[in-house]
Parts: C-alpha cells; sequence; structure tokens
C-alpha cells in the first residue's frame, strides 16, 4: 500500500481549514418584514367603534370599510431620502369601485423603517430585528397628534417605547397564513378612567397584517370593561385580507 506522504495530508487540512473560515455566514436582519418593493399592495378590512357622549343617542357607533395600499413611485423626500409613495384608496365593498383617498410614503434604510401618515414621521421597525428591540417610534411626532384623529396628547404620554414581543409567530385571517410574523407592542397603558392600547403585526414578504388601536375614556367600577361602559374615544382594527403585485 503506498503511502500518503505527511506534508500531503497537512496541506489538505490547511486547505479544508481555510475554507471554513472564508465560509459566507447570513444573517438575517428581518428587512423583509418591511417590504418596499413598488407595485405591491395590501388590502384591509377596517374595523372601528367610535364613543362620544356629546351625542347621547349615538353614543356608540360601529363601521366597517376597505382599504388598499399601493407602493408606487420613489422620490427624495424633504430630508433628501429616498422614499417610495404609499398610494391609499377606501370602498364600502370588495364588489365596488376604489376611491382614491391619501397618500402617505414610507423610508426604508439599513437601520429602520418609517411611514409618514399625514405628515408626521414614525418609526415602524428597527433593524436587525429581534425580540426585545425597543425604540421610540412617536419621537419625530412634534405635534403629539393620535394617529389618525385629531386627539392631541402631551409630550409625556405619547412617548411611546415601541417593543418587538414575538418573531417568527404564526398568523392566520382568511387566506392571510404565515408562520413568520413579528408583534411589535407600541404601547400599554390603561386605568379605570383611561385606556391606550396598540399594537401592530408584520409578516415577512407581506408587510403589516394586522393593527389594533384603542383611545377610549371612562369611569370604571366593579370590573366594568371599555367595551361596554367607555363614553369618548374609539376602537381601530385593521386585519389584512388580500395581497399581490400589480
Amino acid at each position: 500500500m503506498k503511502k500518503i506522504p505527511l506534508s500531503f495530508l497537512v496541506l489538505v487540512l490547511l486547505f479544508v481549514s481555510c475554507k471554513k473560515e472564508t465560509e459566507t455566514v447570513t444573517f438575517d436582519f428581518g428587512y423583509n418584514y418591511f417590504p418596499d418593493d413598488s407595485g405591491t399592495y395590501v388590502i384591509y378590512k377596517v374595523d372601528s367603534v367610535l364613543y362620544n357622549n356629546f351625542d347621547p343617542l349615538n353614543l356608540k357607533r360601529t363601521s366597517s370599510h376597505y382599504l388598499k395600499e399601493i407602493i408606487t413611485e420613489q422620490f427624495i423626500d424633504n430630508l433628501g431620502r429616498r422614499a417610495k409613495k404609499v398610494e391609499r384608496y377606501v370602498t364600502d365593498s370588495l364588489n365596488h369601485s376604489w376611491v382614491p383617498h391619501n397618500v402617505w410614503y414610507i423610508v426604508k434604510n439599513t437601520t429602520n423603517a418609517e411611514r409618514v401618515e399625514d405628515n408626521i414621521r414614525y418609526i415602524k421597525v428597527t433593524f436587525p430585528v429581534s425580540v426585545g428591540n425597543i425604540w421610540r417610534g412617536n419621537k419625530y411626532n412634534e405635534l403629539n397628534h393620535f394617529p389618525y384623529t385629531d386627539l392631541k396628547f402631551t409630550a409625556t404620554n405619547f412617548d411611546w417605547n415601541y417593543e418587538v414581543k414575538q418573531v417568527n409567530q404564526n398568523y392566520t385571517f382568511g387566506s392571510i397564513i404565515t408562520d413568520s410574523t413579528m408583534t411589535v407592542l407600541q404601547v400599554n397603558d390603561s386605568s379605570n378612567v383611561q385606556k391606550v392600547y396598540s399594537v401592530e403585526k408584520y409578516a415577512k414578504n407581506i408587510g403589516m397584517v394586522y393593527k389594533e388601536l384603542w383611545r377610549l375614556d371612562a369611569q370604571l367600577v366593579n370590573n366594568q370593561t371599555y367595551e361596554n361602559n367607555a363614553v369618548f374615544g374609539f376602537i381601530l382594527k385593521q386585519y389584512a385580507v388580500e395581497y399581490g403585485r400589480e
């Protein structure tokens, strides 16, 4: 049997060792939780409950509609950053035509993803995505406007600390089925006189698939619930029902 020279074996071992050291290790930063490809869209069902004790005959009103968000053209925003428009349409039924509603925009870079909603900038996600990540999502909201309303907060109780609570979780609603969902808790502040709660869920390669937002006033006693005893404010729930590319 022919012997293999020791020097040859050493060279082979060195080659294998070097090859292992130069292998590329991929790391998932979670960028696809917040996709920004032009032409992609998500359709949502939006359910809301409004409370207003200034109108006793309509103290509690419910409504539903559908919202379509389409990522369209790229442009440079007023801070000199590359941004993309999000064109938004509404309808009361998926059998009816979409009506133009407004235009927001998004900015995504290597460290975070922002949405500018009605000229107010929010930091929606930070990268890399990891359970326990905390950031000041509303820090650019100098007007202290509560999202989607004319309600105003003081700076101290609107400076929410967003936190990633879960990643790679299962989520199902209608035809939306995914095993890669991230949950961002934006605020959870409740007492016997006020409930403020906001959470969003993002799915890989889809974007936001669920949103829940509460802002209610009440005077609760004896374990009463806000849903039945609120006197002012709203509850909003937004569910993704379809997504794709146009």
